[in-house]
């Protein structure tokens, strides 16, 4: 497998673009958050120069818009082709909503008023799951241990993501989690991490934007994503942990998150990591970035020709 996180485009570097992070070999492509309709194009375009890929998987880490407004245009997209099998891994809240319920434990609010407040507050997870299955698209619990392709969830738990969900709907209790300024919110907090081994041995962990206190056994991957586009206090927390092996470890940054003062960024963790002696994370800030370098190599087909449906997709595209 091949990794490739999107950047910026155009040289815009104010438009907050988020996350969004292809993994691919010639059959399968996995993409993780597709935070802008331009990273649901660049999906697209690479689904049309790449036609042996024909199964698509989409994780979606958390409900914030910079991880999750391309998904629902993509997912359409890909159901107009005709040619693609799809399946969608996101935290399916409402199967667990008894936990919820007992976590919240407000004699005030009954069950379906919990339901009511999950969908409202998880309401761009809401809107995909609805786009999934109005696309008839596999739609299936992240649950740690779950393989997507050839990568795995890992985290978080059960126990951590439904204690998030209960933080977020029971408004008697904080929605932050962690301290000073790695503090994040709940929702952030318990974004789905994903594993995969990549083509050159090289065990990448993607994280979205998830709290430090939410992720475990970092010493075992050899690249991990630096979480919340680069924020420096997340990832000063992410070095303690590792404590010596954290010279050890390659970074991918996610750095799409424009100028707005709430956009985060990575500047204060790049001048960091030089006066650390750190190597330089692998940033999107200075455009995508490949792990490893290279494409993807294709099987040759011959007399390939393109049917109704697959004109279609390819007439749609072209008009943009």
């Amino acid at each position: 497998m091949k990794l490739k996180a999107l950047s910026h485009y155009n040289g815009d570097r104010d438009t907050k673009f988020g996350d969004c992070i292809m993994i691919y070999d010639y059959r399968s492509l996995i993409v993780y958050d597709c935070g802008h309709v331009k990273h649901a194009e660049a999906v697209e375009a690479f689904l049309q120069s790449n036609w042996s890929i024909t199964q698509v998987y989409i994780v979606v880490s958390h409900n914030d818009y910079d991880h999750t407004s391309g998904v629902c245009g993509l997912l359409e997209w890909l159901n107009s082709c005709s040619r693609y099998s799809v399946q969608v891994y996101l935290h399916l809240y409402l199967k667990h909503v008894d936990t919820i319920v007992n976590k919240v434990d407000d004699g005030r609010r009954n069950r379906e008023s919990i339901k009511e407040a999950v969908l409202d507050e998880f309401n761009n997870i809401k809107k995909i799951i609805e786009t999934a299955q109005a696309c008839n698209f596999s739609v299936n619990d992240a649950l740690i241990g779950v393989k997507v392709g050839d990568c795995i969830i890992v985290g978080p738990t059960e126990d951590e993501f439904t204690d998030a969900v209960a933080k977020a709907v029971d408004n008697r209790e904080s929605d932050k989690i962690g301290e000073g300024l790695a503090e994040e919110t709940v929702k952030n907090a318990a974004s789905i991490q994903l594993s995969c081994k990549l083509d050159n041995a090289a065990n990448i962990l993607l994280c979205g934007d998830a709290s430090p206190d939410y992720l475990h056994n970092l010493n075992v991957y050899d690249v991990v994503q630096l979480p919340h586009h680069g924020q420096l206090d997340s990832a000063k927390a992410i070095f303690d942990e590792l404590q010596g092996n954290s010279y050890k470890k390659d970074y991918l940054v996610s750095d799409n998150t424009g100028s707005a003062i709430s956009s985060g960024g990575s500047d204060k963790l790049v001048k960091y990591m030089d006066e650390e002696n750190y190597d330089p994370a692998m940033n999107t800030k200075n455009g995508p970035v490949f792990i490893p370098s290279g494409g993807i190599t294709t099987p040759k087909q011959q007399g390939v020709k393109l049917g109704d449906l697959d004109y279609k997709c390819w007439q749609r595209y072209y008009r943009r």
